[in-house]
Protein backbone atom coordinates (compact mmCIF):
# COMPACT_ATOMS: atom_id res chain seq x y z
CA UNK A 1 0.00 0.00 0.00
CA UNK A 2 1.53 3.50 -0.82
CA UNK A 3 2.17 6.04 1.57
CA UNK A 4 2.30 9.69 2.22
CA UNK A 5 5.54 11.32 3.36
CA UNK A 6 6.49 14.28 4.16
CA UNK A 7 10.00 14.79 4.04
CA UNK A 8 11.38 18.50 5.90
CA UNK A 9 14.68 18.92 6.72
CA UNK A 10 16.83 22.19 7.40
CA UNK A 11 20.93 20.91 6.83
CA UNK A 12 22.19 20.07 3.76
CA UNK A 13 23.48 16.66 6.22
CA UNK A 14 19.75 15.52 6.06
CA UNK A 15 19.87 16.05 1.88
CA UNK A 16 22.53 13.14 2.01
CA UNK A 17 20.84 11.18 4.75
CA UNK A 18 18.02 11.23 2.91
CA UNK A 19 18.65 11.42 -1.00
CA UNK A 20 18.89 7.40 -1.77
CA UNK A 21 15.95 6.56 0.53
CA UNK A 22 13.60 9.61 -0.90
CA UNK A 23 14.71 8.10 -4.48
CA UNK A 24 13.83 4.29 -3.40
CA UNK A 25 10.35 5.25 -2.00
CA UNK A 26 9.52 7.54 -5.07
CA UNK A 27 10.41 4.98 -7.15
CA UNK A 28 8.16 2.54 -5.14
CA UNK A 29 4.89 4.80 -5.82
CA UNK A 30 5.44 6.21 -2.91
CA UNK A 31 3.85 10.12 -2.55
CA UNK A 32 6.94 12.32 -1.27
CA UNK A 33 6.49 15.89 -0.62
CA UNK A 34 10.29 17.64 0.56
CA UNK A 35 10.34 21.10 2.23
CA UNK A 36 12.78 22.76 3.13
CA UNK A 37 14.62 25.99 4.00
CA UNK A 38 18.00 28.22 2.63
CA UNK A 39 20.72 26.80 4.53
CA UNK A 40 23.90 26.74 3.10
CA UNK A 41 23.78 24.56 0.32
CA UNK A 42 20.99 22.87 0.95
CA UNK A 43 18.70 24.11 -2.12
CA UNK A 44 21.13 23.76 -4.70
CA UNK A 45 21.69 19.98 -3.64
CA UNK A 46 18.08 19.54 -3.72
CA UNK A 47 17.84 21.28 -7.19
CA UNK A 48 20.27 18.84 -8.59
CA UNK A 49 18.80 15.69 -7.97
CA UNK A 50 15.57 17.15 -9.46
CA UNK A 51 13.09 16.98 -7.11
CA UNK A 52 10.19 19.01 -6.63
CA UNK A 53 10.24 20.82 -3.03
CA UNK A 54 9.12 24.12 -1.38
CA UNK A 55 11.42 26.23 0.28
CA UNK A 56 9.24 27.58 3.23
CA UNK A 57 12.18 29.80 3.99
CA UNK A 58 14.01 31.13 0.76
CA UNK A 59 15.39 34.47 2.66
CA UNK A 60 17.09 32.55 5.49
CA UNK A 61 16.76 31.79 9.22
CA UNK A 62 19.41 34.17 10.31
CA UNK A 63 18.51 37.86 10.78
CA UNK A 64 21.35 39.70 10.27
CA UNK A 65 22.44 42.10 13.47
CA UNK A 66 20.37 40.42 15.87
CA UNK A 67 21.87 37.83 18.57
CA UNK A 68 21.42 34.37 17.75
CA UNK A 69 18.77 33.50 20.71
CA UNK A 70 16.72 36.79 19.30
CA UNK A 71 16.85 35.36 16.00
CA UNK A 72 16.18 31.89 16.16
CA UNK A 73 13.02 32.74 18.72
CA UNK A 74 11.85 34.74 16.13
CA UNK A 75 12.73 32.84 13.48
CA UNK A 76 10.35 29.75 15.25
CA UNK A 77 7.30 31.38 15.36
CA UNK A 78 7.50 32.55 11.35
CA UNK A 79 8.75 28.80 10.94
CA UNK A 80 5.42 27.36 12.17
CA UNK A 81 3.46 30.06 10.93
CA UNK A 82 4.64 29.28 6.72
CA UNK A 83 4.27 25.08 7.71
CA UNK A 84 0.60 25.81 8.90
CA UNK A 85 0.11 27.51 5.61
CA UNK A 86 2.09 24.78 3.53
CA UNK A 87 -0.03 22.02 5.48
CA UNK A 88 -3.08 22.92 4.45
CA UNK A 89 -5.03 21.18 2.36
CA UNK A 90 -2.29 17.97 2.76
CA UNK A 91 -2.27 14.98 3.93
CA UNK A 92 0.54 12.53 5.19
CA UNK A 93 1.11 9.38 6.69
CA UNK A 94 4.19 9.99 8.00
CA UNK A 95 6.69 12.96 8.84
CA UNK A 96 10.13 12.87 8.48
CA UNK A 97 11.73 15.50 10.08
CA UNK A 98 14.72 17.50 11.55
CA UNK A 99 12.67 20.76 12.47
CA UNK A 100 9.60 22.38 13.91
CA UNK A 101 6.99 20.38 11.54
CA UNK A 102 7.37 18.13 14.59
CA UNK A 103 5.31 20.26 16.24
CA UNK A 104 2.15 20.64 13.47
CA UNK A 105 2.59 16.57 13.43
CA UNK A 106 1.13 16.87 16.78
CA UNK A 107 -1.40 18.81 16.40
CA UNK A 108 -2.58 17.61 13.34
CA UNK A 109 -2.39 14.29 14.63
CA UNK A 110 -0.13 13.30 12.41
CA UNK A 111 2.61 10.48 13.55
CA UNK A 112 6.64 12.41 13.46
CA UNK A 113 9.94 10.89 13.07
CA UNK A 114 12.51 13.36 14.68
CA UNK A 115 15.73 12.38 12.70
CA UNK A 116 18.64 13.43 14.51
CA UNK A 117 22.18 12.34 15.35
CA UNK A 118 23.05 15.04 18.25
CA UNK A 119 22.85 14.10 21.81
CA UNK A 120 20.56 16.25 23.76
CA UNK A 121 23.10 17.15 26.59
CA UNK A 122 24.77 18.36 23.26
CA UNK A 123 21.86 20.17 21.80
CA UNK A 124 19.40 20.95 24.41
CA UNK A 125 17.84 23.36 23.10
CA UNK A 126 16.63 20.42 20.26
CA UNK A 127 14.28 19.05 23.69
CA UNK A 128 10.70 20.72 22.34
CA UNK A 129 11.49 18.86 18.73
CA UNK A 130 12.08 15.60 20.81
CA UNK A 131 9.21 16.26 22.85
CA UNK A 132 6.98 17.10 20.19
CA UNK A 133 7.70 14.05 17.82
CA UNK A 134 6.35 10.51 18.44
CA UNK A 135 9.94 9.16 17.74
CA UNK A 136 13.45 9.70 17.53
CA UNK A 137 15.85 8.33 14.66
CA UNK A 138 18.96 8.49 15.93
CA UNK A 139 22.24 6.28 16.10
CA UNK A 140 22.00 3.76 19.12
CA UNK A 141 24.73 5.55 21.17
CA UNK A 142 22.99 8.79 21.22
CA UNK A 143 22.05 10.46 24.60
CA UNK A 144 18.46 11.30 24.88
CA UNK A 145 18.24 11.57 28.67
CA UNK A 146 14.68 11.25 29.62
CA UNK A 147 13.19 11.01 26.48
CA UNK A 148 14.82 7.49 25.61
CA UNK A 149 11.51 5.97 25.59
CA UNK A 150 11.26 7.60 21.87
CA UNK A 151 14.81 6.36 20.05
CA UNK A 152 14.28 4.77 17.19
CA UNK A 153 17.86 4.19 17.72
CA UNK A 154 19.86 2.16 14.70
CA UNK A 155 23.43 0.08 15.00
CA UNK A 156 25.59 2.62 12.56
CA UNK A 157 26.06 6.81 12.58
CA UNK A 158 24.08 8.88 9.89
CA UNK A 159 26.76 9.02 7.57
CA UNK A 160 26.76 5.92 6.48
CA UNK A 161 23.21 6.64 4.63
CA UNK A 162 25.30 7.74 1.48
CA UNK A 163 28.78 6.77 2.62
CA UNK A 164 28.46 3.23 3.24
CA UNK A 165 30.16 1.05 0.40
CA UNK A 166 27.20 -0.05 -1.15
CA UNK A 167 26.12 3.35 -1.92
CA UNK A 168 29.78 5.20 -2.18
CA UNK A 169 33.18 4.15 -4.22
CA UNK A 170 36.35 6.91 -4.23
CA UNK A 171 36.16 8.04 -8.00
CA UNK A 172 39.34 10.10 -8.73
CA UNK A 173 37.51 11.83 -11.99
CA UNK A 174 34.86 12.94 -9.25
CA UNK A 175 38.18 15.58 -8.40
CA UNK A 176 39.26 18.42 -10.43
CA UNK A 177 42.12 17.81 -12.56
CA UNK A 178 45.02 20.18 -11.06
CA UNK A 179 44.37 17.96 -7.78
CA UNK A 180 44.65 14.30 -8.96
CA UNK A 181 48.86 14.50 -8.89
CA UNK A 182 47.88 15.14 -5.58
CA UNK A 183 45.84 12.21 -4.24
CA UNK A 184 46.41 10.90 -0.50
CA UNK A 185 48.90 13.72 -0.49
CA UNK A 186 46.57 16.95 -0.02
CA UNK A 187 45.59 18.34 2.87
CA UNK A 188 41.69 19.04 3.44
CA UNK A 189 40.61 21.93 6.06
CA UNK A 190 36.37 22.92 6.77
CA UNK A 191 36.02 25.94 7.90
CA UNK A 192 32.20 26.16 9.73
CA UNK A 193 30.56 30.00 10.45
CA UNK A 194 29.51 28.39 13.68
CA UNK A 195 26.18 30.13 14.08
CA UNK A 196 23.45 28.14 15.58
CA UNK A 197 21.93 29.11 18.99
CA UNK A 198 24.14 25.73 20.29
CA UNK A 199 27.44 27.40 19.15
CA UNK A 200 26.90 30.71 21.04
CA UNK A 201 30.32 30.54 23.73
CA UNK A 202 31.82 28.20 21.60
CA UNK A 203 35.01 28.26 19.75
CA UNK A 204 36.15 26.70 16.89
CA UNK A 205 39.07 26.60 14.05
CA UNK A 206 40.67 30.57 14.32
CA UNK A 207 42.10 32.63 11.53
CA UNK A 208 44.93 32.76 13.69
CA UNK A 209 45.61 28.85 14.29
CA UNK A 210 44.44 28.51 10.86
CA UNK A 211 47.46 30.32 9.78
CA UNK A 212 49.30 28.49 12.08
CA UNK A 213 48.56 25.13 10.71
CA UNK A 214 48.73 25.66 6.52
CA UNK A 215 51.91 27.56 7.49
CA UNK A 216 52.91 24.30 9.00
CA UNK A 217 51.64 21.50 6.03
CA UNK A 218 52.77 24.02 3.25
CA UNK A 219 56.02 21.96 2.47
CA UNK A 220 54.28 18.62 3.57
CA UNK A 221 51.79 18.30 0.88
CA UNK A 222 49.19 20.82 -1.07
CA UNK A 223 46.51 22.59 1.64
CA UNK A 224 42.80 23.16 0.01
CA UNK A 225 40.13 24.98 2.44
CA UNK A 226 36.27 24.79 2.04
CA UNK A 227 34.32 27.25 3.91
CA UNK A 228 31.27 28.50 5.15
CA UNK A 229 32.79 31.89 6.71
CA UNK A 230 35.03 34.79 5.31
CA UNK A 231 38.92 34.03 5.53
CA UNK A 232 41.50 36.34 5.57
CA UNK A 233 43.14 38.02 2.62
CA UNK A 234 46.33 35.90 2.82
CA UNK A 235 43.97 32.60 3.10
CA UNK A 236 41.89 32.95 0.38
CA UNK A 237 44.32 31.82 -2.07
CA UNK A 238 43.84 28.27 -0.48
CA UNK A 239 40.10 28.44 -0.97
CA UNK A 240 39.26 25.49 -3.93
CA UNK A 241 36.13 24.79 -5.70
CA UNK A 242 34.68 22.11 -4.54
CA UNK A 243 31.34 20.72 -6.15
CA UNK A 244 28.58 20.27 -4.08
CA UNK A 245 27.95 16.46 -4.57
CA UNK A 246 31.08 15.51 -4.72
CA UNK A 247 32.59 16.74 -1.85
CA UNK A 248 33.04 13.10 -0.02
CA UNK A 249 35.34 12.45 -2.85
CA UNK A 250 38.01 15.03 -2.08
CA UNK A 251 37.09 13.93 1.67
CA UNK A 252 38.24 10.42 0.33
CA UNK A 253 41.34 11.32 -1.48
CA UNK A 254 42.69 13.95 1.11
CA UNK A 255 45.47 12.66 3.55
CA UNK A 256 44.46 14.30 6.13
CA UNK A 257 41.11 16.46 7.15
CA UNK A 258 40.58 19.66 9.56
CA UNK A 259 37.63 21.11 10.41
CA UNK A 260 35.61 22.54 13.06
CA UNK A 261 32.72 20.51 11.25
CA UNK A 262 31.88 18.04 13.42
CA UNK A 263 29.23 16.32 10.63
CA UNK A 264 32.30 16.30 8.16
CA UNK A 265 35.04 15.04 10.84
CA UNK A 266 32.62 12.27 10.82
CA UNK A 267 32.35 11.66 7.33
CA UNK A 268 35.95 11.80 6.61
CA UNK A 269 36.37 8.79 9.89
CA UNK A 270 33.72 6.81 8.32
CA UNK A 271 35.63 6.45 4.73
CA UNK A 272 39.20 6.23 6.50
CA UNK A 273 40.66 9.42 5.95
CA UNK A 274 42.65 10.70 9.35
CA UNK A 275 40.41 13.36 10.92
CA UNK A 276 41.23 16.06 13.33
CA UNK A 277 38.35 18.09 15.07
CA UNK A 278 39.44 21.42 16.76
CA UNK A 279 36.34 22.78 18.86
CA UNK A 280 35.19 22.88 22.00
CA UNK A 281 32.10 21.16 21.20
CA UNK A 282 33.88 17.61 20.07
CA UNK A 283 33.40 15.70 23.28
CA UNK A 284 29.87 16.34 23.55
CA UNK A 285 29.23 14.33 21.24
CA UNK A 286 28.41 10.02 21.95
CA UNK A 287 29.56 9.43 18.28
CA UNK A 288 32.90 11.10 18.85
CA UNK A 289 33.42 8.96 21.38
CA UNK A 290 32.68 5.84 19.41
CA UNK A 291 35.34 6.89 16.60
CA UNK A 292 38.06 8.40 18.54
CA UNK A 293 37.96 6.11 21.88
CA UNK A 294 37.03 2.36 19.93
CA UNK A 295 37.74 2.86 16.16
CA UNK A 296 40.94 5.36 16.42
CA UNK A 297 39.51 7.25 13.21
CA UNK A 298 38.67 10.58 14.97
CA UNK A 299 40.52 12.77 16.88
CA UNK A 300 39.68 15.96 18.53
CA UNK A 301 40.89 18.94 20.40
CA UNK A 302 40.50 22.10 21.72
CA UNK A 303 41.21 25.69 19.98
CA UNK A 304 44.29 25.98 22.63
CA UNK A 305 45.82 23.29 22.62
CA UNK A 306 48.08 23.85 19.68
CA UNK A 307 51.10 21.72 20.71
CA UNK A 308 48.99 18.79 21.15
CA UNK A 309 47.59 19.29 17.57
CA UNK A 310 50.96 19.92 15.76
CA UNK A 311 52.37 16.88 17.82
CA UNK A 312 49.40 14.46 16.51
CA UNK A 313 50.29 15.88 12.75
CA UNK A 314 53.42 14.88 13.04
CA UNK A 315 52.39 11.45 14.66
CA UNK A 316 50.45 10.63 10.72
CA UNK A 317 52.77 12.39 8.71
CA UNK A 318 55.35 9.82 10.20
CA UNK A 319 53.25 6.57 10.06
CA UNK A 320 54.57 5.30 6.73
CA UNK A 321 51.46 2.88 6.89
CA UNK A 322 48.93 5.61 7.54
CA UNK A 323 46.53 5.38 4.27
CA UNK A 324 46.64 1.50 5.04
CA UNK A 325 46.50 1.94 9.01
CA UNK A 326 43.15 3.69 8.60
CA UNK A 327 41.32 1.61 5.80
CA UNK A 328 41.69 -1.47 8.04
CA UNK A 329 40.09 0.58 10.92
CA UNK A 330 37.81 2.08 8.94
CA UNK A 331 36.52 -1.80 7.75
CA UNK A 332 36.21 -2.56 11.59
CA UNK A 333 34.00 -0.03 12.00
CA UNK A 334 32.12 -0.87 9.03
CA UNK A 335 31.90 -4.61 10.21
CA UNK A 336 30.39 -3.31 13.52
CA UNK A 337 27.44 -1.44 11.74
CA UNK A 338 24.49 -1.83 9.57
CA UNK A 339 23.53 -0.36 6.04
CA UNK A 340 21.02 2.68 7.48
CA UNK A 341 19.93 3.18 4.19
CA UNK A 342 18.46 -0.39 3.78
CA UNK A 343 16.98 -0.33 7.27
CA UNK A 344 15.19 3.18 7.30
CA UNK A 345 13.42 2.34 3.91
CA UNK A 346 12.64 -1.16 5.58
CA UNK A 347 11.17 1.32 9.16
CA UNK A 348 9.49 3.73 6.44
CA UNK A 349 7.85 1.39 3.89
CA UNK A 350 6.42 -0.89 7.52
CA UNK A 351 5.56 1.70 9.52
CA UNK A 352 4.34 1.84 12.04
CA UNK A 353 4.62 -2.36 12.74
CA UNK A 354 8.12 -2.03 11.62
CA UNK A 355 8.38 0.22 15.03
CA UNK A 356 7.03 -2.59 17.23
CA UNK A 357 9.28 -4.85 15.56
CA UNK A 358 12.14 -2.68 16.69
CA UNK A 359 11.62 -2.06 19.91
CA UNK A 360 10.60 -5.89 20.41
CA UNK A 361 13.82 -6.93 19.28
CA UNK A 362 17.35 -4.95 18.11
CA UNK A 363 18.46 -8.27 16.71
CA UNK A 364 16.10 -7.21 13.75
CA UNK A 365 18.40 -5.07 12.73
CA UNK A 366 20.84 -8.06 11.72
CA UNK A 367 19.59 -8.20 8.56
CA UNK A 368 21.12 -5.46 7.57
CA UNK A 369 24.14 -5.75 7.68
Amino acid sequence: MNKNFLFYFIHPAKFHAFRIVINYLKSRGHNVDIAIISKDILEDLVKEEGWEYTNIFPEGRRIKYLHTYLSATINLFKTLYRLFKFFKGKKYDLIITDDLATFIGRIKGIPVIFFTDDDLKAVPESVILVASANFVLCPYITYMGLFSYKKLGYLGLKSLAHLHPNYFSPDINKINSDLRPYVKNYFFIRCVSATSTHDVGNKGLSDELLIKIINYLNDKGKVIINTQRTLPQELKKYVYPIEKMNIAHYLSFAKIFISDSTTMCVEAAVLGTPSIEIDDWFEDFEQYKLLSEKYKLLKGFYPQEENKIFNFIDELLNNQNLENDFQIRRKAFLNDHIDITKFMIWLLENFPESVKDLRNNIENQKQFF
